[in-house]
């Protein structure tokens, strides 16, 4: 009963917290939607869109009004200036907003899905293989990212001896996979 309950609370606090950037992206149209439905309004009144649209002219206009709004600030991204002053707000503001930065990483992963030219790894502990990416290798010493399970985004970097670093025959995406699967699959992995 015991493991139940602590089951049933691992899986309500992990969609509360997946369920905030999406609440706070709904709120923000929701605003948004608010704010432009007024000049929605004056534009059917202007061109007299409600004999052509009917009762609903005025959730079209300003679906229509907000449509071109996310369109015109998606334009104007293509310009150096204003993304200087977007990067400043964020490290002056949005940084202080607790998980803003790895919402953004994420989110930014999601439209720009770049190769992960991290190579994965099994680091030799005392306590057993520790699964991990290769960062950099060099001679004597290699960088390792220990990503943790199921939130990959996060972990830990370590500086450690080469010599501990046995790699592993898997794309790195495949590995980040599994890790999200809290380990599922881990033991049937290759070392190349």
């Amino acid at each position: 009963m015991k493991n139940f309950l602590n089951h049933v609370k691992t899986r309500v606090l992990a969609g509360v917290i997946f369920l905030i950037p999406l609440f706070a992206v709904l709120l923000l149209i929701q605003k948004l939607w608010k704010t432009l439905h007024g000049a929605g309004n004056y534009l059917v009144q202007l061109l007299g869109l409600n004999s052509l649209l009917g009762s609903r002219s005025v959730a079209i206009a300003t679906a229509v009004l907000l449509a071109l709004l996310f369109y015109f600030f998606g334009w104007l991204v293509k310009f150096s200036s204003l993304n200087r002053v977007r990067d400043w707000m964020e490290m002056s503001l949005l940084q202080y907003i607790p998980g803003y930065l790895n919402y953004k990483a994420q989110l930014q992963e999601k439209i720009n899905p770049k190769q992960d030219s991290r190579v994965p790894v099994y680091v030799n502990t005392v306590s057993g293989k520790r699964p991990g990416l290769l960062v950099e290798e060099q001679a004597e010493n290699a960088i390792v990212f220990f990503p943790n399970s199921p939130d990959s985004n996060n972990g830990e970097l370590l500086i450690i001896p080469s010599h501990l670093v046995t790699k592993l025959d898997i794309s790195a995406s495949s590995f980040i996979k599994s890790l999200q699967k809290f380990g599922k699959g881990l033991l049937l992995l290759k070392t190349s």
